[in-house]
Parts: C-alpha cells; sequence; structure tokens
C-alpha cells in the first residue's frame, strides 16, 4: 500500500495490500516461466532445524511459498545457546552441541538463512555473524530478543512482539505478521490426497455420509491433557454426529495420549456404535491431508495452531473444541481466527445449529507473505 492509500477504510486497505501481492506474485510467475529470474536471489538457501515437526513445516512452508529450493541442515545448538541466544554473537562463541559440523567448517555461506523458534535463534545469529553480511536472515515466531539480531522476522499477530508492535509500544521496521501459523499445504495437494486417499479406503471406512474430520492433539507446554478432556471431547462430538448425522474420520497426532484417545474412542463406540466414526491407528501414511479434502466439517483441538492455519486454508466449517481452557497466546489466536469468521466454537455450534450455515472465511496467506519477503529483501 502506498502513501496516497493510508486513508482507506482497513479492510479495504487490506483487500488493496492483497491484489498488490496477488500483482507482484503473477509478474515474477511469469517471470520464472520465461526463464528470466535465473539468477535471481536468493540462489542458495539453509533452512536450520533441529528437526521439530512444527518448527521445520513452518521454515519450509516459507521456501514453498517463495519457489525456491532449500538445503534442509540439521543442528543442536549447545543449551547455553538455548538459553541465552544473543551469546551467539559473541566472537568464537560455539554454536552447537559436539564438534564443528561441516557446514559450519566449510565457509561456505547461502545468501538467506531461515530458522523457526527461540531455540533456534541463536543459530541464526550465529551464522549472520560468521557471514559477515553475506547471509540475510529470516526468524520466524517470537524469540523473545530484540529484533535487530535478525535481518527479518516473521511472527503470527498473537505473538508477544507482534501485538507490541500493533499497539504502537515497539518500533519493528523488520517484523512481518501472519494471522495463522505458516504451512506447506495447498489446494492442489489438498485434492490430490483426497483422490489417492479414496482408493486407500475404498472399502467404506471414510464414504457414505457427509464425513467430518476431528483433528486431536494432546499433551504440550501449557497443560496435560488428561482422561477427563477425552471424555468432554467425546460428549461434544456425540452433540454434533446426533446433530449433523456425520460420520467421524479420528486422527490423532503424536502429542495425543493413549488413554485418553482410548477413552475417546471406547465413549463414542457405546454412544454412537462402531460405525459412526473412524480412527486412524498412526501407522502408514497421514491421511489428514486427504480427509481436509473430503470432509465436510472439520473439528480441531484448540492446542495447535499449526493444525487449525492448516484446516483454515479450505474454507470449509472449521470447529474449534478445548481440551482445556485456552490463556494467553493462544486464547488470543482463537480470537483473531473467530473475528475473522475463519473459524467457531464448537460448543456454539451446538448450541445454535444454524451457524454451520454461515459462511467460514479461506485463510490462505502464502502470496502476501511470499511477496512481502522479496519486497523487503529488494536489492539483496
Amino acid at each position: 500500500m502506498n502513501k496516497n492509500d493510508a486513508d482507506l477504510p482497513p479492510h479495504q486497505a487490506l483487500l488493496l495490500d492483497k491484489v498488490n501481492a496477488l500483482k507482484a506474485h503473477n509478474a515474477r510467475e511469469e517471470q520464472r516461466r520465461k526463464g528470466e529470474n535465473e539468477g535471481a536471489w536468493p540462489l542458495r538457501t539453509w533452512v536450520i532445524s533441529d528437526g521439530t515437526a512444527g518448527m521445520l513445516a513452518q521454515c519450509l512452508a516459507l521456501t514453498k511459498a517463495m519457489r525456491i529450493k532449500a538445503e534442509d541442515i540439521r543442528a543442536v545448538p549447545t543449551p547455553l545457546l538455548r538459553a541465552f541466544p544473543k551469546l551467539a554473537n559473541l566472537p568464537g562463541w560455539q554454536l552447537t552441541l559436539g564438534r564443528k559440523p561441516d557446514w559450519l567448517k566449510a565457509n561456505q555461506w547461502p545468501d538467506l538463512c531461515i530458522t523457526c523458534g527461540r531455540r533456534m535463534a541463536g543459530i541464526s545469529i550465529g551464522v549472520r555473524r560468521l557471514a559477515m553480511g553475506k547471509t540475510k536472515t529470516i526468524h520466524i515466531q517470537d524469540p523473545h530478543i530484540e529484533p535487530h539480531y535478525f535481518d527479518l522476522m516473521i511472527t503470527p499477530c498473537h505473538d508477544d512482539i507482534a501485538q507490541k508492535a500493533a499497539d504502537g509500544q515497539m518500533d519493528v521496521p523488520n517484523l512481518l505478521t501472519t494471522t495463522g501459523a505458516l504451512n506447506r499445504l495447498d489446494e492442489a495437494e489438498i485434492e490430490d490426497e483426497a483422490a489417492a486417499l479414496k482408493i486407500a479406503y475404498n472399502d467404506g471406512q471414510i464414504a457414505g455420509r457427509a464425513l467430518a474430520l476431528v483433528m486431536i492433539g494432546g499433551h504440550n507446554r501449557r497443560y496435560k491433557a488428561g482422561a477427563d478432556a477425552f471424555t468432554k471431547l467425546a460428549e461434544e462430538l456425540v452433540g454434533f454426529v446426533q446433530m449433523t448425522g456425520a460420520r467421524l474420520a479420528l486422527v490423532p497426532s503424536r502429542r495425543t495420549p493413549k488413554r485418553g484417545l482410548r477413552v475417546l474412542s471406547e465413549q463414542l463406540e457405546r454412544r454412537l456404535g462402531g460405525e459412526t466414526s473412524w480412527v486412524w491407528d498412526g501407522t502408514g501414511h497421514n491421511p489428514y491431508p486427504g480427509l481436509l479434502g473430503l470432509a465436510k466439517f472439520v473439528i480441531v483441538t484448540s492446542d495447535s495452531v499449526n493444525m487449525t492455519s492448516e484446516a483454515a486454508l479450505t474454507g470449509k466449517p472449521l470447529l474449534i473444541t478445548e481440551l482445556v481452557e485456552e490463556q494467553g497466546r493462544i486464547s488470543h489466536f482463537h480470537q483473531i481466527m473467530r473475528a475473522g469468521r475463519h473459524t467457531a466454537r464448537l460448543t456454539d455450534v451446538l448450541a445454535q445449529p444454524e451457524r454451520l450455515k454461515e459462511a467460514f472465511v479461506v485463510l490462505d496467506e502464502r502470496i502476501s507473505i511470499s511477496e512481502a519477503v522479496y519486497k523487503y529483501f529488494e536489492g539483496a
């Protein structure tokens, strides 16, 4: 948005930003098609993580949005660096556990380095120091240190630094904000996975009645999800099936406690019968991208910003249920999602079934965030 558009109402300004991002994206894609952007920045990119799935996924989501290939590097920062990432700015400070890895010893620095989460902030700072201006750094999520340690930060608007910037408490010119978490899914991938899933489960396990995908989280740093939480979830799901006649497809995550899943499955079978729900057993390819395509409704537990953000890409009725009442940042994230009409509370829909007929707004930030990154580093 240029200075002449400063007086536009917020919703019009947001729409204009999206239109401009789409124009820039289409122009970039045309250059790519014609081969006119060969040699364009960045020629070489590193994604550095310790392998944590959620953090790595957001880094790779950004490279996919930017249409660039990246080297996927694993690194384990020293415990001291994890606790005090700014130490990496000191000359000679050790960045990783054990012997110095080859990617550091080679002294061949990339044009761009992408990291995510506080635990990897020190690695980003160290690479930036060692590269002496050769490498631009992008750090995803609020590392809770001064932003000048990175060339660019990308955080969801419920993170502390984004809230402070929005409230005028901080001036952060190198900050880009998103509504949700960055994710790698797109419409074509969802459609392909859905088609493959129909073939893989052609025995009727996920066919027939309207399907409700239930994406289940569990234990996290904020709380433990006990048996009572899953009994409550079962009650809500029973109410939803009785209201809609849908069949449930339950997809647990790595964080879902086995006891909780067992309680949930037993309660659903006792209340609804075995034909009303199907539970992925965790073996083979994760079916949830395909189920996103096949489902008429999507229900997600509130503990995962990533799962909520991915499901919002579909524009389908996206209903959020709490295993445990959320507080702080995560609660604020869900308030933002409801205000944007991307989601609704499952309990609200059970109380007012007509809300299922309301339109749910697609959340797709890939083009806008990609073009914002390119614009920020223009001339790099």
